[in-house]
């Protein structure tokens, strides 16, 4: 009931606020940045893994145009991690709170804020302002552009958020052209989490197929008894090693999962983010609904089979041949709904498809 409500009230609330707004965005004064004047920049994306990992494209343009500037990430303690030894990111700090963010950025100078969320929510927008940077850049949409003084782009719906980011970057006169999402593993993480799946009893020619069946909201994922007949046949037709893997929440969810898979299967959850990318990074596919761990593999170049339902394909569908992505196709998707008691998005995926899907990723990385 209690999402309903919102989802009555948000389009008039919206309009409501622009105008409200419209005083103040007629008389709004935008500036246009010179690179002389870019020393320090601040990104916030303070929120979830995958939006972190996509936004790398992010850093690695700024960089590559302002190679002597100072770029600073606010991040959140989930995500923080994630761009860890990314040489485009001088610096990480998790944000806590209003009251911390104004402490530390009091005492700096930004040339630059940028606001990475895609939303119409005014908290991100206002911290460009709270930050006290001489420029200031973000999504335009329902008014929230009155915090801004660099003219960025609309917020839509149509492009993938990829595309999004680095057309927000355009504003600046810069060009993503050529980058891609990427986490930076080092040798050390890799090697030992080569010898995590070693001590398992899993041996570098298996065929390692890692599942995470979790998903931020419930709607997000495809009912666990499939992916368990999925990792059945995997272990069948294929002979595969099967990686079960989620945080601590899906504890319950991954001890059943294993239980009734049976042989050929282990399980991890609760790592932390960069052990489990680097154990990621060793396998050879991930199936997955729409999720952090999906962009997680996909940023390392692990071939992906996922599920979409309620989440919007084309902001978030990974792109290219080494990503198979199942549904999104019903009349009533996107949908953004947290609980669905149809729930006819996830349920119209078959086990039957998915392993078609399964085959297909095989097939094209010689594992068949």
């Amino acid at each position: 009931m209690k999402e309903c409500i919102k989802h009555l009230v948000k389009g008039p609330y919206l309009v409501l606020r622009k105008i409200l707004f419209s005083p103040a965005l007629i008389f709004r004064r935008t500036l246009l940045p010179s690179a002389e004047d870019i020393r320090t920049i601040l990104l916030l994306r303070h929120d979830r893994l995958g939006d972190m990992v996509v936004s790398t494209v992010v850093f690695q343009a700024l960089k590559r145009r302002f190679p002597s500037s100072s770029i600073i990430v606010l991040a959140s303690k989930r995500n923080a991690e994630l761009i860890q030894n990314d040489p485009a990111v001088d610096e990480v700090i998790i944000y806590q709170g209003l009251a911390c963010y104004y402490k530390e950025f009091r005492k700096r100078k930004i040339d630059l804020a940028i606001d990475l969320f895609l939303t119409y929510e005014l908290k991100q927008a206002f911290l460009t302002v709270l930050s006290g940077a001489k420029y200031r850049l973000g999504f335009e949409k329902a008014g929230r552009e009155v915090f801004f003084n660099v003219r960025g782009p609309v917020a839509v719906s149509c492009r993938s958020m990829r595309a999004q980011l680095l057309g927000l970057l355009k504003a600046l006169g810069i060009s993503g052209e050529g980058i891609e999402p990427r986490l930076v593993l080092s040798e050390k993480e890799k090697a030992l989490a080569f010898d995590y799946l070693a001590s398992y009893g899993l041996r570098k020619e298996d065929l390692k197929i890692a599942i995470h069946p979790g998903g931020f909201y419930p709607s997000q994922r495809w009912p666990a008894e499939r992916f368990i007949e999925v990792a059945r046949r995997c272990i069948g037709q294929y002979n595969a090693r099967i990686i079960l893997c989620g945080d601590a929440a899906d504890k319950e969810l991954i001890d059943t999962m294993q239980e009734k898979i049976g042989s050929g299967c282990i399980s991890f959850e609760a790592l932390p983010v960069r052990k489990f990318a680097a154990t990621l990074a060793q396998c050879d596919l991930l199936l997955c609904n729409n999720s952090g761990p999906l962009h997680i593999a996909v940023a390392l170049g692990v071939p992906t089979v996922s599920t979409l339902g309620p989440t919007d394909a084309r902001l978030w569908s990974p792109a290219g041949e080494a990503n198979i992505v199942l549904g999104g196709t019903m009349h009533c998707s996107p949908c953004s709904r947290i609980v669905c008691a149809a729930h006819t998005c996830m349920g119209s995926i078959s086990v039957s498809q998915f392993m078609e899907a399964v085959g297909t990723q095989l097939k094209r990385i010689g594992k068949a």
